[in-house]
């Protein structure tokens, strides 16, 4: 062989010649002879084994022209190349068995291996860069939705199968030993770059991560050029780079690197790789963001397959937790995470990984706290992966459940969520037990501590042993001193040999017991001889403190050591007695120990006290952690109201698996979800019906289906125990879910039945009661059951139980009132109502319990239960006005026995007997009123609802009749005939009416006039028995000398208010009456109902109650929470529907906003935020609410005003807005009066965001406010305007920016100036008063500074909102100003009410009106004096 191949860099690198023996190719053929060479080239294949050694330039002129060449001239050459690939492994395999290889046979090997491999990783890359081509994609197929994508390609290989053929060609090659063909025995470079490129360039294709197959191919190659070619340093470096630019191999690369380690037994790659990535610089990887995450999903990827290959060199990663990279760090602490799950987590941990465990551990727990919300997010999910692998240590979990109860409040809601989660993951995975009650815990560790205790013996006293010791070693020590007097000064002291072998616990026995037999010679020399041989333990510490000072001693002079001698002495001898006294107390003690019979336990009770101890931390730890839970319910309980669905959806689960483990607190949580039925999120109201059928729905007890019925009832009878109206509002709703999802089978309506009866023996009154409740929310979705069971209704509901349970009458009744909830379907006529006649059983029952129970003072139910039974009368009985009359007549003979037994002679002498009738009549009375206003509001809603709309039913079912009539009727005429029909039609009108439909509209408004009337002359006024009533309403409102009672004068209230809303002509006499009561009530929950049946008011007769509106708003100054609380519902409803003006009064709803109640102050932000919603409505009020809250007379203080302020100009968004109110704002600083007036307008101007319009506006305006910015915190205001503005305007308006500051400093500077002067003239004044004339007349007027009355600034300002100052000029008619509606006074005089009378004056004295009770309005004058109440009163 006369030449060698050298693997070019290029194709050019084959053409030219650089080495005398270097092989080049000849001539590349051109394209007509490349057919017949590739024949020639397959002939010679067959009988040639180096067939490439004499026809690479064919192949090469193929691989030069591929662009030219048919397809099927490269898939023969190809093919051609996998056989001479075959056929060369083959050969070279013989070839490096034979132990005399010769050179030549060497090189020939060699070149033939060396084109071999180039031409198919050539040939590879060729047919590779053909498929990654974009494909043309053609539409197949006619008409739409029919048309199909089909791939054309150039050739018909299956290149995936075929590329794996070339890398398995190459595989086999490469798996000899071909290191013998190189001299030395070394491959080379170019050879190795050749294959592993080719495969690296394989890789980047995205596609390789869904063919396996190739894959392993291509990883094994890897593998073998890394075992056996040294490939690792380059293979390292060349992932890294693959890692960074292709995001599709994080998977595919980390599967070659486990073949390397498992197949190869390579780790060290895996280590070079961890230090490179190491060894990144911080600054880069943020600046990189898609290279650094996909190096974190590799470190991920790789730790869990590889995780106890990459634990040695761990820390060479560690310095990113400190980086600024947080994706970097998601990764690292992810590889810890893995770690701890597949390696440190194990039974026989290595004790040298302990430590390693224990630090990755409080890393973990460090970056629970990270700076970075993605990085807290991803510790969370790491230890959501640890707890459910059950790999958390015991000792851990109580520190980390506390830092969990941390992020539950976390800002960012997937931190929240995780949170929550592995709040979960630690109760279904808790060690201790299924169910972690922490009231039963808590009892069984006390308990058994308490048990442990008993079993502990006694041990004796340490103290008074020691005690006693030092009193016996006082009197040792005495004789020891004695004995060795003499030996002091003895250094020479003969030390024994004999104990050279003995170890230093037998010395310190020897020395004890010599010291027991009082040889205290033979101990001092023993302690001597220790002392050398052991100088180092610690019982002789005091000989080496002897010998130190001896040390010292001898440094000194020597004329110390004679004087110090004797002190020396002494010294080694205090020592000695010291090591001596060690030795004895502790030889001793464990002498008495040994010696006392109690010391030596039975073993069996050791065992016991052992387990015993066990169970006692058992219970704590358990106890602890059930206690964990509990004070995370009420941070989770928040999280139901959030915003985020994430954070609604965890907490719900977080409930129901504490409710299944036990803990009972979770039962607040269980009830506030039942709120989120009503939410606007279907997904969350389908958790909500997901989780209470999981809880209630779904009983773990087995059995039959009664059984299962049985659980059923018992667990949604539960959940109704201690229920709020509210939560049984809701749970209604719930419950009408179940039964359209038919999750509330017949087995359980049933069991309801038996227990409300009861026939179920046990049955407890309460159970009857809320398995009736059951019955009633179950009859709102299906209201036959309550209608097939209504003589069980009447006669256990209504019956001989209801008698003394008006409870279960009550509950009955609210059953009953099911049957009149009707659906009416647009566009169709109204169902015919479900009516019973007045004589049925149901009626009969309901009057005889209203008037029987009247006058049971015990019961506080009678008052619901009457106002549910008229309820009940009115919806379901034809005649409901006669049945009620007769209820009230015979509730007002049950009242008039009361007085009659209160006013009887015979008991009068009896004190008690005086105060129980007395108690009587007032509870009958206030039981009567009550009734009495509830049947007058339901009389309302009978007329303008049942009475109405059953007339309009009539008529509809009439009209349709009559159209079908005409329609069967009609006759077909010729079209003369109806064409005259028609024009008789048009004749009369009739025709025109029906087809617009305004016959209909005019019947409808005819009825509805006729219902109005109704109300207004025969409900409460009139001749009627309601009207005889209202005498005796007002009279108890109006005298609470007489009637001091206050249930009574609650009920007269609540019934005035409702006889109001029945007729205009009562509201208009009565309305001063409330509003007196409203404000001068002395009971808050008079106050509190009157201002909720204002509201009502308000939407019945506007125009009546609009006078009296600043009565409405003056009752957010209420000392009464209640009050301000309800008062600012009212007019919350109020003012967003549009049933009340906004005025200026709308500054005491922004009062509300700092009020000390904090329900009050939330409802205020939330009407603010609504009115928002509603245009320009804050925009329009915030020039009044800023004048009043500002007013030194009727406002707040500043504090609070710059609360309210920052809150409300949250709101003014607009750029015209802040341009409008920065004008305004300006133009009120010259009706300012005082300082603080000038500090707030500045405030509200600084909370303005401003544009070059509004700073333009601001500079116009400057004279407005020029001489104010003298006082410090106005000009800080204007400063911090221009501070703001500077970052946020655009650079044209740098310029403005720049003078207006200049402005306003000048101006403060020259205040400043002023002021100063002003004060050094008022001193000079004063000195100069001193020597005028003491009787000179002073000046007619001063001005005060800093207050212009009569310049020209103040006579032309017209948008002053101070109506106190007035102008007056003589001989000059004053110029209108313009008074702002939120400075009105109130246009009505309060009625004044007699709360000293003696109760007997005349009604009509008390109604008379008052000479003063007109006063003039800006619609002109309006009397408001209260009318004679003779004329809407019936005489008794």
């Amino acid at each position: 062989m006369t030449f060698e191949f050298f693997i070019p860099m290029n194709h050019d690198g084959l053409l030219t010649k650089t080495n005398v023996n270097q092989y080049v190719v000849e001539e590349v053929l051109p394209l007509r002879l490349i057919p017949g060479a590739v024949q020639d080239f397959k002939f010679a294949v067959r009988s040639d084994h180096f067939a490439i050694l004499a026809h690479f330039d064919t192949a090469f002129s193929v691989l030069c022209l591929q662009r030219d060449v048919d397809s099927s001239i490269k898939d023969e050459v190809w093919d051609l190349l996998i056989r001479v690939g075959q056929s060369v492994t083959n050969q070279v395999s013989n070839a490096l068995e034979d132990p005399d290889l010769t050179h030549d046979d060497r090189l020939q090997n060699l070149n033939a291996l060396k084109m071999t491999c180039y031409m198919i990783c050539q040939f590879i890359d060729m047919f590779e860069a053909e498929d990654t081509k974009p494909v043309i994609q053609l539409n197949v197929g006619k008409g739409r939705g029919k048309q199909r994508k089909a791939t054309i390609s150039k050739s018909g290989r299956d290149w995936e199968m075929e590329k794996r053929r070339g890398i398995q060609t190459l595989l086999n090659l490469l798996q000899r030993n071909l290191n013998r063909l190189w001299d030395p025995p070394v491959a080379e470079e170019e050879f190795i770059n050749l294959v592993s490129n080719c495969c690296y360039r394989l890789l980047e294709n995205p596609g390789i991560a869904k063919t396996k197959e190739t894959r392993d191919v291509i990883s094994n190659l890897l593998g073998v050029l890394v075992k056996k070619y040294n490939h690792g340093l380059g293979a390292s470096l060349k992932i890294m780079q693959l890692l960074q630019h292709f995001e599709h191999l994080v998977v595919p690369l980390v599967q070659t690197l486990e073949i390397f380690v498992n197949q190869y037994q390579d780790k060290t790659i895996v280590s070079e790789m961890m230090r490179e990535i190491g060894r990144m610089d911080t600054r880069d990887v943020v600046k990189d963001s898609s290279g650094t995450r996909v190096l974190a999903q590799f470190l991920v990827e790789l730790a869990q397959q590889l995780p106890a290959v990459m634990l040695p060199s761990i820390s060479v990663l560690v310095c990113h937790l400190d980086g600024e990279s947080y994706t970097l760090r998601n990764g690292v602490l992810g590889v810890m995470g893995e770690m701890l799950i597949k390696v440190l987590s194990q039974e026989d941990l290595e004790d040298k990984l302990k430590p390693t465990r224990e630090s990755f551990l409080d890393k973990l727990e460090d970056h629970i706290h990270d700076v970075n919300a993605f990085v807290r997010s991803r510790v969370l999910q790491i230890w959501l992966n640890i707890v459910n692998e059950k790999c958390l240590p015991l000792p851990r979990q109580e520190n980390l459940v506390n830092l969990i109860l941390g992020r539950l409040q976390d800002k960012s809601s997937s931190v929240r969520k995780y949170a929550i989660q592995l709040m979960i993951a630690l109760m279904k995975n808790n060690p201790f037990a299924s169910k972690l009650p922490v009231e039963e815990l808590q009892a069984s560790y006390e308990k058994e501590k308490e048990k442990l205790k008993d079993m502990t013996p006694e041990e004796p006293d340490i103290n008074t042993i020691m005690i006693e010791l030092e009193a016996c070693w006082t009197a040792v020590e005495k004789k020891i001193r004695a004995e060795l007097k003499d030996k002091e000064n003895d250094d020479e002291s003969d030390e024994t040999n004999a104990e050279d072998e003995i170890s230093l616990d037998q010395m310190l026995e020897n020395i004890y017991k010599e010291l027991v037999e009082e040889r205290y010679s033979s101990c001092y020399d023993m302690i001597k001889t220790a002392n050398t041989k052991w100088p180092d333990e610690v019982v002789f510490q005091y000989l080496g403190e002897s010998e130190e000072t001896e040390k010292d001693g001898e440094e000194g002079e020597e004329d110390e050591k004679m004087n110090e001698e004797k002190d020396e002495n002494k010294t080694v001898l205090d020592g000695i007695i010291n090591c001596l006294k060690d030795i004895y107390l502790v030889q001793k003690r464990a002498a008495v120990s040994t010696s006392d019979p109690a010391s030596q336990q039975n073993t069996s009770l050791v065992n016991e006290v052992a387990k015993q101890q066990v169970l006692v931390q058992y219970l704590k730890d358990s106890t602890t952690f059930a206690n964990q839970i509990q004070q995370g319910v009420p941070i989770i309980c928040q999280l139901l109201g959030s915003k985020t669905t994430s954070d609604v959806f965890e907490a719900i689960e977080f409930f129901v698996t504490g409710f299944e483990f036990g803990v009972a607190a979770t039962m607040m949580g269980i009830r506030r979800m039942l709120v989120l039925i009503w939410s606007s999120e279907q997904t969350i109201k389908d958790a909500v019906v997901g989780a209470y059928k999981r809880l209630y729905l779904n009983p773990q007890a087995g059995g039959n289906q009664r059984t299962v019925a049985l659980a059923i009832v018992k667990n949604l009878t539960a959940l109704l125990y201690g229920a709020s109206l509210g939560d049984i509002t809701s749970f209604e709703a719930l419950i009408q879910q179940f039964v359209n999802g038919d999750d509330i089978g017949q087995n359980v309506v049933q069991i309801l039945w038996e227990k409300f009866i009861p026939k179920i023996p046990n049955t407890s009154i309460e159970d009857s009661r809320a398995a009736l409740l059951l019955l009633s929310m179950i009859g709102g979705a299906k209201p036959e059951i309550i209608k097939s069971n209504i003589d069980v209704l009447v006669s256990e509901g209504l019956g001989k139980r209801a008698e003394t349970d008006l409870l279960l009458a009550q509950i009955t009744c609210r059953t009953l009132l099911k049957l009149a909830a009707s659906k009416k379907t647009k566009g169709e006529v109204a169902a015919e109502p479900y009516k019973f006649s007045e004589n049925h059983e149901m009626f009969t029952r309901l009057s005889y319990l209203l008037v029987n129970a009247v006058t049971n003072t015990e019961t506080r139910v009678w008052v619901p239960f009457g106002e549910q039974a008229i309820n009940v009368i009115y919806k379901l009985s034809e005649q409901p006005d006669t049945i009620s009359g007769e209820i009230i007549k015979k509730l007002a003979q049950e009242v008039g026995k009361a007085c009659q037994i209160g006013q009887s002679p015979g008991e009068s002498h009896i004190e008690g007997s005086q105060e129980k009738s007395a108690s009587l009549s007032n509870v009958t009375l206030t039981r009567l009123l009550s009734i009495s206003g509830h049947v007058a509001l339901r009389q309302l809603v009978h007329l303008d609802n049942s009475v109405f709309g059953e007339m309009k039913r009539r008529r509809a079912i009439q009209e349709d009749k009559k159209e079908k009539e005409q329609n069967k009727t009609k006759p077909r005429s010729s079209s003369v005939a109806s064409t005259m029909s028609k024009i008789k039609e048009e004749d009369t009108g009739e025709g025109i009416e029906d087809e617009l439909g305004l016959a209909g509209a005019a019947a409808e408004d005819a009825e509805a006039e006729y219902i109005r009337k109704i109300c207004e002359t025969d409900v409460v006024t009139g001749e009627n028995l309601l009207s005889a009533l209202h005498q005796l309403i007002v009279v108890v409102c109006t005298n609470s000398t007489k009637y001091p009672d206050t249930e009574l004068r609650t009920a007269a209230t609540l019934a005035l208010a409702k006889f109001t809303m029945v007729s205009s002509e009562f509201c208009d006499a009565h309305l001063q009456l409330l509003f007196t009561i409203l404000e001068k009530s002395p009971n808050p929950a008079i106050r509190a109902n009157t201002i909720i049946a204002l509201g009502d008011l308000s939407f019945r007769f506007p125009n009546l109650i609009e006078p009296w509106t600043p009565h409405l708003y003056g009752r957010l100054r209420d000392q009464s929470p209640q009050v301000r609380k309800n008062t600012l519902q009212v007019l919350t409803h109020l003012i967003l529907n549009d049933m009340v003006k906004v005025k200026g009064q709308i500054s005491e709803l922004g009062t509300c906003i700092i009020d000390h109640d904090e329900r009050i102050a939330n409802l205020a932000k939330l009407f603010w935020l609504e009115l928002s919603k509603k245009g320009n409505a804050v925009y329009n009020v915030m020039p009044d609410v800023i004048s009043r809250l500002s007013d030194p007379d009727i406002g707040v203080d500043e504090d609070c005003f710059r609360t309210i302020m920052k809150y409300l100009f949250g709101f003014v968004q607009k750029d015209k807005h802040c341009e409008s109110l920065v004008e305004k704002i300006c133009h009120r600083y010259r009706a300012t009066r005082v300082d603080r007036q000038w500090r707030d307008l500045s405030y509200c101007l600084s909370l303005l965001s401003y544009n070059e319009k509004s700073l333009r506006k601001l500079q116009e305006n400057l004279q407005c406010f020029a001489d104010k910015l003298v006082d410090d915190e106005v000009y800080s205001c204007f400063c911090s305007i221009i501070n703001k503005s500077r970052s946020f305007v655009k650079p044209e308006a740098k310029m403005m920016i720049d003078e207006l500051e200049e402005k306003f400093e000048k101006c403060h500077k020259k205040g400043l100036e002023d002021e100063e002067i002003s004060q050094k003239a008022s001193s000079a004044s004063d000195a100069a008063t001193k020597h005028k004339n003491k009787h000179r007349t002073p000046g007619r007027g001063t001005t005060t500074p800093g207050r212009r009355r009569g310049g020209k600034e103040n006579k032309d300002d017209i948008d002053s909102p101070i109506d106190g100052r007035k102008t007056r000029t003589k001989g000059r008619k004053p110029k209108p100003k313009v008074s702002f509606s939120s400075d009105e006074e109130s246009d009505v005089e309060l009625f004044d009410v007699d709360n000293k009378g003696s109760g007997d004056e005349n009604i009509d004295e008390i109604f008379s009106p008052k000479p003063s009770s007109t006063r003039k309005t800006r619609n002109g004058r309006t009397s408001l004096g209260t009318r004679n109440s003779s004329r809407s009163m019936a005489t008794e």
